[in-house]
């Protein structure tokens, strides 16, 4: 169920947080840290993630970063989580309705393609969080297990369709369908072009998922 698929996507969220900052007003002055993160990740890069540039852009105290996150490097990691939460919540939620086109390889690619360019190019700030979250874990590999958990998720909850699609390999098919609008994403928002979702990506999810269920009886 969509519950069910939910609860497995974010269960690891709930293990990797720090267990300050969970009362009410905790939550909050944890949330508002985050959200500063993510405001320099999105003007500055993530190099500039520091214990003193998030203080001033939260308006809180040096303390506090520290007492919540411990390190610079947590915050960013906590960062990279709240995105993960965000983006594996809004592709659950559709997967709900795309799962119905898993018999029609070409109306499933074609809502696969909407959604991702809502998600990363109709809102470009959340676009390029997501590109400069992905160069934080090249710099940083112990960033790489909050990362790695994101792409379990979405391989959770695409998994059905790709094994009514007639997947051999649904994990597999998952990773590079994945990786393919990851690509081309960046690809987009460094080159627009304004044909970009119905003539180049589209058409691309299109013949991966034809190939996927190439095994298919």
């Amino acid at each position: 169920s969509r519950k069910k698929m939910k609860a497995e996507s974010e269960a690891w969220v709930r293990a990797s947080k720090n267990k300050r900052g969970t009362t009410p007003r905790g939550v909050q002055r944890r949330g508002a840290l985050i959200d500063a993160t993510l405001r320099i990740v999105l003007r500055d890069g993530p190099g500039a993630v520091t214990v003193r540039s998030v203080t001033n852009e939260a308006g809180a105290s040096h303390g506090s970063v520290t007492y919540y996150f411990g390190s610079a490097e947590n915050l960013i990691r906590e960062a990279l989580v709240q995105v993960a939460v965000r983006n594996i919540a809004a592709l659950a939620d559709a997967w709900s309705d795309l799962d119905r086109f898993a018999g029609d390889p070409a109306q499933l690619a074609a809502r696969i393609a909407r959604h991702s360019v809502r998600q990363m190019i109709e809102d470009r700030r959340m676009g390029i969080t997501i590109v400069e979250l992905h160069l934080a874990v090249a710099r940083n590999p112990e960033l790489a297990p909050a990362l790695r958990e994101w792409g379990r998720a979405f391989g959770r909850i695409t998994h059905h369709s790709f094994v009514r699609l007639g997947s051999m390999d649904p994990e597999a098919d998952s990773a590079v369908i994945t990786n393919l609008i990851t690509g081309m994403m960046i690809r987009q928002l460094a080159l627009p072009r304004p044909d970009f979702e119905s003539t180049i990506l589209t058409p691309s999810i299109g013949r991966l998922l034809t190939a996927s269920g190439a095994g298919k009886a």
